[in-house]
């Protein structure tokens, strides 16, 4: 994600559904991020990010705040980069989410989404959707003691649009030059948007 920064040398950065803020932490490791503002609906998930930015001294460089991705509580053309990672699939409304990512981005601004998506390749897609489907469940339920959640994740990966169909949210958005590049045999894709 870090790489599809934009090119600016003084960044600030807004992270979506930022859970205990590791996206936002791994920004501020290039030199161009000044500061980036993490946005989480998770209370929970903020009080122990916080916690977790204080022991790595990182207070005043990241600032963890509660609130909905779909209703950015910042004015508008705040931003140099809005991330997100994993979470749009859990938006309720994700073009609702994308048309206020870009409103809160500076014109020159740049959206970067990382999701989870089906790999193009059939073989792949097969043993990918198997394990989601079958594995994913048991795994999750011997380490956590539940599996709900592990079978949450198999059917909003599958409903989700991913590749081209996720593109095209971002372009009805208002975002320009959008794109994807597909990771790990397609099973994660990594998508980017401009605000020009």
């Amino acid at each position: 994600m870090c790489q599809k920064l934009p090119q600016s040398k003084q960044i600030r950065g807004l992270d979506l559904a930022t859970g205990t803020g590791d996206v936002a932490i791994e920004m501020v490791k290039d030199p161009r991020v000044l500061s980036v503002k993490g946005l989480d609906m998770s209370e929970g998930m903020i009080s122990h990010g916080i916690e977790k930015l204080k022991a790595k001294g990182l207070i005043d460089k990241i600032e963890l705040v509660h609130g909905d991705a779909q209703d950015i509580p910042f004015e508008g053309a705040s931003f140099d980069a809005v991330t997100m990672s994993f979470g749009i699939r859990n938006v309720p409304d994700a073009s609702k989410c994308l048309k206020d990512a870009y409103r809160v981005l500076k014109p020159g601004g740049r959206m970067i989404v990382m999701e989870f998506a089906l790999p193009k390749n059939k073989l792949f897609r097969g043993l990918h959707l198997f394990y989601l489907r079958n594995m994913l469940p048991i795994v999750g339920k011997v380490l956590s003691g539940h599996d709900v959640a592990y079978r949450y994740l198999n059917e909003t990966i599958e409903e989700f649009p991913y590749g081209d169909d996720f593109v095209s949210l971002m372009t009805e958005a208002g975002f320009k030059r959008a794109g994807f590049d597909a990771l790990s045999f397609g099973i994660v894709n990594l998508y980017w948007g401009d605000k020009v």
